[in-house]
Order: C-alpha cells, then sequence, then structure tokens
C-alpha cells in the first residue's frame, strides 16, 4: 500500500540496535519465530542449547522466553568468580598433579543450578525466607528415610540458600581444600596448597598425593546431589502447570582464561542434560558456534561422539524469506512509531529492481551480502539510512555506498568474532585481496601467498595458519598444506565457499551444518568469495553480474 504522506530519511533512523539488549522494544513487537521458541519452552523437549553465530539471535530468543514464562533466572557468567577459581591455589595444587577436575566442575554447576531452582521456585530472596522452605523439607525427610544424603544437604547449605551464587562457588572451594588437607594427611596440614607446593613434593609421594587428591574430587558430595535431584523432582516441581527455567548467557565472553572457560562450558553442557531427570525445569544455555566447537575440540576424551549432543541443540537459522519478513516487521513498526500512521513497507523505500531478467530486488541483493543473520541485515540498512539522508526514498547509489561501509564493518566483525581460534585472522584473510570472485588455487600469486606465509609465520600464536607458515618456512611441510589450512580458516569464517566438482552446489559454513576438514578442502575445484567482503578486499568481479541474482541451483 502506497503511504499518503511522503517519507523523509531523518537524522538517527535505525531499523533497530544491533545488540538485543538494546532493542527491546522491537524485538517484543517483531519478532519472528520460526518453532524456536516453543521448541524451546517446552520442558519435554531436550533442545536446551542454542546455537548459533554472532547476531543470529541467540539473545533475543532468551529475552522472548523471560517476557513469556511462569518463573526463571537469568544467569551470568560473569557475575560468577570464575577467575577466582584459577587463581585459588587449591586448584593450582590439582592443576600442578595433573588431576582430572572435571567433575569438580560439574559439581560446581550441579550445586549452582540447584540452588537456582530452588531460589525461584520458593521465591527465596534473603535468609528468613528459607526458614518455611526448611520446615517443608524436614516434613519431608522424615516420611523419606532413604534419602540420608540429601538430608545431609540441606542441613549443610540450606541457611545459605540465600547467598548469591558466587559466594557458593567460593564456599565450595574452600570444602574442596579442607577435604584434601584431611584426605591427605598431616605431611601437608601446615603447607600452602598451591602448585608451589605440589612442585616440591617428591617423585616418591607425588603418586600417592595425586591419588588421594583425585579421591577428595571423585567423592565431592555427587551422591548427595544426586538425591537432592531426586527430592527437588518428587517434592518442588511436581505440578505440571508450573515452569522453571534457568537462561544462562553471555558464555561467550571473556569470563574466564579460555582453557577453564572451555571447561566450565563443557562442564554445564553436561549438567544440563543431568538436570533433564527432572520434570517441569529447563537449563537453557546460549553460545556461539565456534565457542562451542572449540570447546569440543578442547576438551574431548577417549570415546567422545559428538552426535550424542545434536538433540540438546538448538542451531538457529534464518531463511532469506524469513530475513525479509523481519525487515518488512521493522520497517512497517519505526515508520508507525515515529513518522506516520499509514503503513510503509521495504517497497516505499527501496528503489525497483535492476538487472534484467535475471535481475534482483534491492533486498535481495542485500541479504546476498549477509551471512543470513538479522544483525547483519540490519546493520547493511541502518547505513543505507545514513547515505539517504534527508531523501524520500534509498537508491542503488545509496545502497553501493552503504556497501563499502558495511563490507569494511563486517570484516572487523570477522576478526572479532573468530580471535579465539584464528588469531591471525587478519593476516590470513588478505590471500583474498583484489582475486576474482570466483577462483581457483592457481589464481593466487605466489607473491601474495609468500607475503600472506611470512606475516604468517612470524606471529607467536596457536593460529593453526600459522603454525602451518611457520612449519613451512623451516620446511617442516608443503606449500599445499598452508593453502589448505589457509582455505579451511577462511571457510570455517565464511569468507569463502567452495564446490568439489562442476555438478555439485557451492558448500557454505553459514548454511550447511556439516563439518568440513582438509581433506574436503583438497578436493575444491571451484572456491567463491563472499560477496560481503566483495568491497572491502577489493574482489574483481564481472560487472555485468553485479545485480544478477544468485543462481539457487548453483549455490544453495
Amino acid at each position: 500500500m502506497a503511504v499518503k504522506n511522503p517519507i523523509v530519511i531523518r537524522q538517527n533512523l535505525k531499523l533497530g540496535e544491533l545488540d538485543a539488549e538494546s532493542d527491546s522494544v522491537l524485538l517484543e513487537s517483531c519478532f519472528i519465530d520460526s518453532g524456536y521458541f516453543e521448541k524451546l519452552i517446552n520442558t519435554e523437549d531436550t533442545a536446551s542449547i542454542i546455537v548459533g553465530r554472532t547476531g543470529a539471535g541467540k539473545s533475543a530468543l532468551l529475552q522472548r522466553v523471560t517476557s513469556r514464562v511462569f518463573r526463571y533466572k537469568k544467569l551470568d557468567p560473569n557475575d560468577i568468580s570464575i577467575r577466582f577459581l584459577e587463581h585459588s591455589d587449591i586448584i593450582s595444587f590439582f592443576e600442578e598433579l595433573e588431576v582430572n577436575l572435571d567433575l569438580f566442575y560439574k559439581i560446581l554447576w550441579r550445586h549452582i543450578l540447584i540452588i537456582e531452582f530452588i531460589k525461584i521456585r520458593h521465591d527465596i530472596k534473603n535468609e528468613n525466607d528459607t526458614d518455611g522452605l526448611l520446615s517443608s523439607f524436614t516434613g519431608f525427610f522424615k516420611k523419606n528415610d532413604v534419602k540420608k544424603k540429601a538430608f545431609e544437604y540441606f542441613r549443610e547449605w540450606g541457611d545459605k540458600f540465600w547467598i548469591d551464587t558466587d559466594t557458593h562457588l567460593r564456599e565450595i572451594t574452600k570444602k574442596l581444600e579442607s577435604d584434601t588437607r584431611a584426605k591427605i594427611g598431616l605431611s601437608l596440614n601446615e603447607v600452602n596448597l598451591n602448585a608451589e607446593a605440589a612442585r616440591k613434593i617428591s617423585e616418591e609421594d607425588k603418586h600417592e598425593v595425586k591419588k588421594r587428591a583425585s579421591e577428595v574430587v571423585s567423592g565431592l558430595q555427587i551422591q548427595k546431589l544426586n538425591e537432592v535431584l531426586d527430592i527437588l523432582a518428587e517434592h518442588s516441581f511436581n505440578d505440571n502447570q508450573k515452569k522453571y527455567y534457568v537462561l544462562i548467557d553471555q558464555l561467550d565472553e571473556n569470563w574466564a582464561e579460555n582453557t577453564t572457560r572451555y571447561k566450565f562450558i563443557r562442564a554445564l553442557i553436561e549438567e544440563i542434560k543431568v538436570f533433564r531427570r527432572v520434570k517441569n525445569i529447563k537449563v537453557i544455555a546460549a553460545l556461539r558456534h565456534d565457542l562451542l566447537k572449540s570447546v569440543f575440540n578442547l576438551t574431548r576424551g577417549s570415546g567422545f561422539q559428538e552426535e550424542k549432543y545434536e538433540s540438546y541443540i538448538l542451531d538457529l537459522k534464518w531463511t532469506p524469506q524469513q530475513l525479509t519478513e523481519l525487515v518488512d516487521k521493522r520497517i512497517k513498526e519505526v515508520f508507525k512509531r515515529q513518522y506516520t500512521r499509514d503503513d510503509v513497507t521495504i517497497n516505499d523505500l527501496f528503489p525497483s529492481s535492476k538487472g534484467g531478467i535475471k535481475g534482483i530486488q534491492p533486498i535481495e541483493y542485500i541479504i546476498e551480502r549477509t551471512l543470513y543473520r538479522p544483525r547483519d541485515v540490519l546493520q547493511f540498512i541502518n547505513e543505507c539510512f545514513k547515505i539517504a539522508l534527508n531523501r524520500e526514498r534509498i537508491s542503488w547509489d545509496s545502497i553501493h555506498k552503504a556497501e563499502s561501509v558495511y563490507s569494511n564493518k563486517r570484516l572487523r566483525s570477522l576478526k572479532e568474532e573468530w580471535e579465539d581460534l584464528y588469531p591471525s585472522f587478519e593476516e590470513t584473510i588478505e590471500v583474498l585481496r583484489e582475486l576474482p570472485e570466483k577462483f581457483t588455487r592457481a589464481s593466487i600469486s605466489k607473491n601474495s601467498l609468500e607475503s600472506v606465509m611470512s606475516e604468517l609465520a612470524v606471529h607467536n600464536s596457536n593460529d593453526p595458519c600459522s603454525v602451518a607458515s611457520y612449519k613451512f618456512l623451516h620446511n617442516d611441510n608443503r606449500e599445499s598444506d598452508v593453502i589448505n589450512e589457509i582455505l579451511l580458516c577462511l571457510f570455517n569464517v565464511s569468507a569463502i565457499g567452495f564446490k568439489v566438482s562442476a555438478t555439485t552446489p557451492y558448500k557454505w559454513s553459514f548454511r550447511d551444518s556439516s563439518s568440513v576438514n582438509k581433506s574436503d578442502m583438497k578436493r575444491a575445484s571451484d572456491i567463491k568469495i563472499h560477496k560481503m567482503l566483495h568491497s572491502a578486499m577489493n574482489v574483481r568481479i564481472n560487472a555485468k553480474e553485479v545485480y544478477f541474482k544468485e543462481d539457487e541451483a548453483e549455490d544453495s
């Protein structure tokens, strides 16, 4: 429907903010659901771990949950002093002895989650609120003598249910230290249990100390906590009409050193599975694809099978149609709130299609230059508004000028998003500069490759591209190995897609769930640079095909 009043694109016009926390109003009124929300709040559905790339809508989905469920608690790992563990003497003592602390991290999460569910179920906010709770549980235990371990747990922690999560973590760590002292015996009773003390233990005694320390970890409250879960299922969460949730976001942030963070997240994933035994509650966590990949890669033990976790993972994906619907909803809402009562649509703001029979609509042009994520689309359109300030419509010229700014921002965002896995990404991506949009290995000039490898080799990092380049310059591997490592990196971050034959479609990491390894990259016959980087990397494109819509048969 055409609007009655002329539209003018005004200063600071936006289709929304790029982070969910700042975009709450439009998130609520313009929410697009593809079935993820109902699946997530269904306590009988195993899907509990929201996984997606930056800007895919993970936090927005969690925010939707908070506005629709009966009771919830949102946990932020930044508010839990995990760094306290990293600098804890007792933890450094165990790590120096190479004691496996996986069970300890699981127990921490189990304890934290049990406390949080008790607090939201029984509305515990202060010390006084615990009195009635303990009385009700005492009566319950009199009828259930078999749950003695659980009773011990409530007797030990009952008056502390109201304290914050951070304090609980410190209390459990102190208990670990006291139990360790008691188990190890008199020889270390007057010694600070830290890394230095562990290094001073003679080789003769180290085996016995490590054995006893491991027994301490293995015996930490696990039986008590299992019984507590059973008690909660029977006593506190037996009303099928009332559902309770603990939501965990910000796992992607730097709330701990990577090694600790990966172990703590892996323990959380394991505990999410454990809490499935209690009906009417659900632990929901959100994290990036690359972080989940790092967690599994760096914490996997013998016999690890990633497919066992698939039913717990909710992989956020968007289609071009859903993104178009999102933009249309937001345009209508923004203009209705700020400018006119008439319905404003995409067609009222953007120019007509361009490129003839194979031509492309402006929204299609924009979406093709994204990783099919709401944040990318909103960022591009917000840049269009800035360029078209004080005009009635966005022209194709404005779109191209906005693309230049957007493309450079996407390049910076890729670097920030992947810096944990690829700290040398800024050097690696340079191999694509001034290449044609579609290329083969032979298209990469020797000078360009040598320049990139030289830069990568001097980086003192664990970036696989840097490691491969260093080995090549020291005659420890082949040039083709470096190229495959670089191409694998660029594929994983979605800078490139590839096909293995003329008859197969291009494979893209942001659209395809199946993993790709170096063997797959060796088979890559044709490679394509993603359009979001064309401007930033000065990619050579065929001017005649700029406005051609992607061939879905070729590119899907």
